[in-house]
């Protein structure tokens, strides 16, 4: 084993940013740049206009890659066609991976051919699983998934039948690879030859769901999606139910635009996604009215 990271630490990674410089920008470099790894060089994919304003440290493996696009998923394909080694991380400008973070990655990915890995997400201020409350037990959870998903119910690392990723959360005493149906673009390591590298996200604004259409493209082409649960890769997570009325019903509708497209992609029906939406509006009404209500209590 020791001979085998001897071998990984001499591996040259690509990292690659797609970005609008985001104010934790410079954190997710320095983070990268305290690992066990330190990438080769990490590839900041930004417009022209951001790139005038962006500020980040004279680091010698950094550099900026003015795009003449704006988009995620096209700033990061950029980043892709300009990466110079056979391993390449996309990771987005607001996660903080772990100090072996990328080294746990390189031995996964060195163990079989033809697969993406990604680490294990963990929420920066409970230290534990992003996904941890989606495993919740009851009767009513035990409806809501079923209509979620038919009677395979709540299955980690799957695309429910709603269109719903459900995310995995590591099993402490299952250490290792796990295979998964879909991967969360924040932060995941690819073969150069593996890599997508056309723009396959065609909608305006905020690139909503790209990560499972991604999954649905690398699954096609024969690429095994992988968590490595021993890697881990930190993020702030922030709800949708802080959203003010307008910006959620805004932002629900654009991304329901681009779940229906993933929906016929994947050759999937729609009537359970509309559910989804419908419970999802619920929620987000009755947390609404009753954060309303108790403000009024308040004054």
């Amino acid at each position: 084993m020791r001979e085998a990271k001897l071998d990984v630490r001499s591996t040259a990674i690509t990292v690659v940013i797609a970005t609008l410089g985001g104010p934790t920008l410079q954190a997710t470099i320095d983070a990268l740049n305290r690992g066990t790894i330190a990438p080769a060089e990490i590839l900041i994919c930004i417009p022209e206009k951001e790139a005038a304003h962006v500020q980040i440290s004279a680091a010698a493996n950094t550099k900026i890659v003015v795009t003449p696009c704006r988009g995620q998923v096209a700033q990061r394909v950029i980043g892709f066609q300009q990466a110079k080694n056979e391993f390449v991380v996309q990771m987005d400008d607001d996660m903080f991976p772990a100090t072996d973070c990328l080294e746990m990655l390189l031995i996964a990915i060195f163990s079989q051919n033809n697969i993406a890995v990604a680490p294990a997400l963990v929420n920066c201020r409970t230290e534990q699983s992003v996904y941890l409350t989606a495993r919740n037990v009851g009767f009513f959870n035990w409806i809501y998934y079923f209509i979620m998903n038919g009677r395979a119910g709540y299955k980690e690392g799957a695309i429910l039948k709603s269109g719903v990723p459900i995310g995995l959360i590591p099993n402490p005493d299952v250490k290792g690879m796990v295979e998964v149906e879909w991967l969360a673009g924040g932060c995941v390591m690819h073969r150069r030859s593996n890599l997508v590298l056309k723009n396959y996200f065609h909608f305006p604004g905020k690139a909503y769901c790209e990560d499972m259409i991604h999954s649905h493209l690398l699954r096609q082409s024969g690429v095994r999606l992988f968590i490595e649960t021993r890697s881990a890769c930190g993020l702030y997570l922030v709800s949708a139910f802080d959203d003010e009325v307008r910006q959620f019903f805004r932002h629900t509708k654009a991304e329901m635009a681009v779940r229906r497209y993933f929906m016929k992609l994947s050759d999937r029906g729609t009537a359970r996604m509309y559910v989804f939406y419908a419970a999802l509006v619920l929620r987000y009404m009755f947390k609404y009215l009753t954060k309303k209500s108790g403000m009024q209590v308040e004054h």
